[in-house]
């Protein structure tokens, strides 16, 4: 049967939204019965890409039609665009957004980031504001995180800068991504409050400030939490199958050769969300610290051919094209795959009992690679910005949280779940993992930024969508990379 699509912008057009209550229809719900058709043939395309909202589960929650309309679950189209959806069980209410006057008054600030939810951070997050409100009574923060994946948290920064509604603070990608932010015209320049306040300032580490400035040379973004991506591998699978921990491609080879005889995945990823470390990590293997930096270099085609090879020899698991990320992250976490190539963040979901168990290390280097064995992806891709206009208007106060976020007692809670400090702080015993990481951050001859922080997004998005099609030979690398080299220089 061919499938319907429903077509969305930022408008919803005459679709009718339903909100699902969660709990039984009981005796206070006044109402009645309908049937409804479950319109499971449906397809929602939001700006021309597939999208499919979800239940908590991960289920997916189809469009219903009912007298000739079509209702579709409003949390989900909302958090999408970037509102809030809350539910009061005691008046049978939905309320949508933030109260206005909340947030505009003098004594409260709103933040946003992406520390929601599963995000690693959520905790460090959750207990910076409680301290913050603890230092100040009477100040009010609220907090409209919204999560990182598909896409949920950038849709939302950038809408609100672009509709004039900025948040007070917001803790943000740095690089192209910071684009809408900064044409704004409305972010403080941190290289003032770095001047006049050295006892606070004093506390980073010089060249971390380096990593976020700007392209007119001042600084919107401070640097916080760093990052590496590098490949994860369980050092007891390779023990008991005896394969060597591969530092080129032949023992690569070898690795996926031997891991698959015996059932193993050996490399797990998501072609579906996030097949980006594969693409960076490649590109800069072939290509080295000048051919990934250069958009659309000539070695990145052969770079993206080199995961077509490794899919073909069936490196990757059997749904590798579908599975969700998280679904990928458990099959390592179930030492049901030998390795992984993540970023510094994944080592948050390690239970302890696998720290030992877990290894880190750069990609082996690909065949006439001009890498440097060591070189890694790396840097600070986030950063606290914090909107000029309002700081005045609320007499400093969003400075003042971003400072009090950036002491270093907040900066251990949070480094202590993973990544790498940009501010000197004492911290907890690493285990086997994290030391590993930081180790081969501080050998890297070179450590890049991801391609992403350079190239558009519409044009990196571009790569990742089709490196499925481009490792199952439905397109060629050189076309997707022509595409998406087309839509940077749109």
């Amino acid at each position: 049967m061919k499938k319907k699509s429903l077509l969305f912008k930022i408008l919803l057009g005459s679709l009718i939204i339903l909100f699902v209550v969660p709990h039984s229809v009981g005796a206070a719900v006044i109402g009645e019965w309908v049937k409804a058709l479950v319109a499971k043939d449906y397809t929602i395309l939001w700006d021309g890409e597939e999208y499919i909202p979800e239940n908590p589960d991960g289920s997916p929650v189809y469009p219903i039609v009912y007298n000739g309309r079509t209702y579709l679950p409003l949390r989900n189209i909302a958090e999408k665009t970037g509102l809030d959806v809350n539910w009061d069980s005691s008046t049978n209410t939905i309320e949508i957004g933030k109260k206005k006057e909340d947030e505009n008054k003098k004594d409260a600030i709103r933040v946003v980031t992406y520390m929601t939810g599963a995000d690693a951070f959520t905790g460090a997050y959750k207990t910076g504001i409680e301290g913050f409100e603890q230092k100040n009574p009477g100040v009010n923060v609220i907090d409209d995180s919204v999560p990182a994946p598909n896409d949920m948290f950038k849709t939302k920064i950038n809408t609100d800068f672009a509709a004039g509604n900025e948040p007070d603070v917001c803790f943000a990608f740095t690089g192209v991504d910071a684009n809408p932010l900064f044409e704004s015209g409305k972010l403080l320049s941190w290289d003032e409050e770095i001047k006049k306040d050295p006892d606070w300032s004093n506390n980073f580490y010089k060249p971390s400030f380096e990593t976020t400035r700007w392209w007119d040379g001042k600084i919107y973004a401070l640097p916080y939490i760093g990052y590496f991506e590098g490949v994860y591998y369980n050092k007891d699978l390779f023990k008991k199958h005896n394969v060597k921990v591969p530092t080129n491609w032949n023992e690569l080879h070898t690795a996926v050769n031997t891991f698959k005889s015996k059932g193993i995945v050996p490399i797990s990823v998501s072609f579906a969300e996030e097949p980006h470390y594969l693409i960076e990590t490649f590109i800069l293997s072939l290509g080295g610290k000048e051919g990934h930096e250069k958009p659309f270099d000539a070695s990145w085609a052969p770079a993206l051919n080199y995961i077509k090879l490794l899919y073909e020899k069936g490196a990757f698991s059997k749904d590798a094209l579908t599975i969700k990320a998280a679904a990928a992250n458990q099959l390592f976490f179930d030492e049901k795959a030998a390795m992984m190539i993540n970023g510094s963040w994944f080592q948050g979901g390690l239970r302890e009992s696998m720290q030992n168990k877990v290894g880190i290390m750069p990609l082996p280097m690909l065949p006439n690679g001009k890498a440097d064995p060591t070189d890694i992806i790396a840097g600070f891709g986030s950063g606290w910005y914090v909107s000029e206009p309002k700081n005045t208007k609320k007499d400093g106060i969003p400075v003042k949280f971003v400072k009090h976020m950036t002491t270093p007692d907040m900066m251990q809670l949070f480094i202590d779940v993973g990544g790498v400090p940009a501010i000197k702080c004492e911290t907890s015993q690493y285990l086997s993992t994290r030391k590993e990481g930081i180790a081969m951050h501080e050998k890297a001859k070179n450590a890049c930024v991801p391609v992403d922080t350079y190239i558009k997004p519409q044009a990196f998005k571009k790569i990742w969508k089709g490196l499925s099609y481009i490792v199952t030979g439905k397109t060629t690398a050189e076309q997707i990379l022509k595409e998406a080299k087309a839509l940077n220089e749109d």
